[in-house]
């Protein structure tokens, strides 16, 4: 189970904002109820970054956007709402330069995509698609943000549990080494953390007349349409849009033609018996 460090600010004053530091990716993350958003400082808060507007009815209807200013651009909601919220969670960047305008477009696709796929939360607007422009090392840092902005909501209360979990019997059934003489649980995870696939590779499938891409994360995830996924099999379902498929088949490296992640499996295999080999060989 991997944690998230994070530094947690309780000002004294009620109505000033909590504010919360995600220590690894330098985020600072503002949580400040409506009706007290001028305690919001501008010096510190009119930059750019997203913000997600909670509501406090029980519909978990949300709001995403992303701003230049995000001190003034939730003064704006608070004059025309886009919905009657109550919370907001402002995120920026904690360093010099701060986040560009293609970064927070990027964020505000993946964070978007990533609230629409949760149990008990409607996004009734976002821009889902996000910012593709960014160079693929870039995207692969703003990915791992993602996690500690859903943390981030869950500071805030809210559920963040997905509304497809990831259980795919392809995904959890051991898989042995020839002859049997040793057993291995594979995840996605191994492949990339082993190198045989790169995080930023783009994954093919095709199945009948329907094909979709996948983009790898560093933390060994699958990004389809915004949502990332542990599991290639849940991954191909959502991206061919069908109840199951076994993305371990399905899926091909760099393009149709490439190896597929069953055959990268297979090799991870080999050279875990390898290493369990040569370790039972120096034992004797």
């Amino acid at each position: 189970m991997s944690t998230t460090p994070v530094n947690v600010q309780i000002p004294s004053d009620s109505e000033a904002p909590v504010i919360a530091d995600f220590v690894e990716h330098a985020l600072r993350v503002a949580f400040v109820d409506r009706a007290h958003l001028r305690s919001l400082p501008i010096s510190e808060w009119d930059v750019p970054g997203i913000y997600i507007l909670l509501t406090g009815d029980g519909s978990g209807q949300v709001y995403v956007g992303k701003a230049r200013k995000l001190r003034n651009r939730l003064g704006q909601h608070n004059v025309k709402e886009p919905l009657p919220w109550r919370r907001a969670v402002a995120v920026r960047r904690d360093t010099t330069d701060g986040f560009n305008t293609a970064e927070i477009g990027y964020l505000e696709g993946r964070v978007s995509a990533e609230i629409s796929a949760l149990e008990n939360l409607t996004v009734i607007q976002g821009q889902s698609s996000g910012d593709d422009t960014l160079p693929k090392h870039m995207m692969l840092s703003l990915d791992s943000f993602v996690k500690s902005i859903l943390a981030a909501l869950r500071l805030a209360g809210i559920d963040i549990t997905r509304s497809n979990p990831e259980q795919q019997v392809e995904d959890e059934t051991p898989m042995s080494t020839a002859g049997g003489r040793a057993s291995f649980n594979v995840t996605f995870s191994d492949l990339v953390s082993s190198g045989l696939v790169r995080g930023g590779e783009t994954l093919h499938l095709r199945q009948g007349k329907v094909e979709a891409t996948g983009t790898v994360t560093a933390d060994g995830e699958i990004v389809v349409r915004g949502v990332a996924y542990r599991s290639p099999s849940t991954a191909a379902a959502n991206a061919l849009r069908l109840q199951s498929s076994n993305g371990w088949t399905t899926w091909h490296v760099g393009s149709l033609t490439g190896v597929t992640l069953a055959a990268l499996r297979s090799q991870w295999l080999a050279q875990q018996e390898d290493g369990a080999e040569a370790k039972t060989g120096m034992a004797k």
